[in-house]
């Protein structure tokens, strides 16, 4: 096939492209709708030394990943959870609550998921607090002055909503395009009946020197 053929192929078949486009566009727009929103809420806590120590840098670093496991744990967050008067289990909590420790940036990440907005807030805090008092209580076991400090540098805020419509739609508009044309060429491709002259000569390889027209009755 010639490039004016794909052309002509595209010009035939333009309402397999448009019913496509148009069902893949309506059915993601419509999944969206039917799937429950997600809020998803982030808090920025900082964990600094109190003093400039080599050594105490270290055990900083190697402590983020153990005051995420202490939070990290059913009883815990059922705890937190009923602290803040949320009826959810620590076991659902599990998998919607994210911590993530950065030592090299010497911060800890906390990403929330509930299905409203105040509830993702609120659990995104009230860990933090937690993270804040889990260390203190480890402060108060040590000798010296030595202590590492956590606070908080950025309150529970809202970073995304699940499922995003706009991008859903965009990308089932994406989708429903490049099955449209396929369709086209498929179905270009299956049919092989000649309808013209131009036909006779692409595919057959002959000329064609007359006609028969078509006479209405």
């Amino acid at each position: 096939m010639q490039l004016r053929d794909y052309a002509t192929v595209l010009m035939k078949r333009w309402w397999v492209i448009a019913l496509a486009l148009v069902a893949a566009t309506a059915g993601a727009y419509g999944v969206s709708k039917l799937i429950p929103k997600t809020y998803r809420s982030q808090a920025v806590y900082l964990a600094l030394a109190n003093q400039a120590d080599n050594g105490l840098n270290i055990v900083l670093r190697n402590s983020m990943n153990s005051y995420r496991e202490l939070v990290l744990q059913p009883d815990v967050l059922d705890q937190i959870s009923q602290g803040i008067s949320l009826d959810i289990s620590g076991e659902t909590w599990m998998q919607d609550v994210n911590i993530q420790p950065r030592p090299d940036e010497q911060k800890i990440i906390i990403e929330v998921d509930a299905p409203t907005l105040d509830q993702s807030m609120a659990m995104a805090d009230a860990v933090g607090d937690r993270i804040v008092a889990e260390v203190n209580r480890i402060n108060a076991t040590l000798e010296g002055t030595a202590r590492i400090n956590v606070q908080r540098i950025q309150q529970a805020r809202q970073i995304a909503i699940q499922p995003n419509t706009r991008i859903n739609v965009l990308a089932g508009a994406l989708l429903g395009l490049i099955v449209g044309v396929l369709l086209a060429y498929v179905l270009d491709y299956l049919d092989d009946t000649l309808k013209s002259s131009g036909d006779v000569e692409r595919f057959v390889g002959l000329t064609t020197i007359g006609a028969i027209p078509t006479v209405d009755k």
